[in-house]
């Protein structure tokens, strides 16, 4: 029983570290998510208007390594 116990309470802690690990994978997209939002409403209350420039200005400033990348996302030499 006891065994069985020390078994349960190891698998349970690998189970548990895998969870957190992927919670805090998912959260930081999220976050850079937000942070785009953020950008293009600001850009949009800014001018009053709203341009597909403000949208790529903000993608390159929030998603960094885009300014490196043609428009099908291969980096550029």
């Amino acid at each position: 029983m006891n065994q069985n116990l020390k078994t349960a309470l190891t698998v349970s802690c690998i189970v548990f570290s895998v969870l957190i690990l992927a919670q805090l994978m998912v959260v930081e997209p999220a976050n850079a998510l937000t942070r785009y939002f953020n950008c293009v409403t600001r850009a949009a209350n800014h001018n009053g208007s709203f341009s597909v420039e403000n949208a790529e200005a903000c993608y390159d400033k929030v998603f960094k390594g885009a300014l490196d990348n043609d428009d099908f996302g291969k980096t550029i030499r």
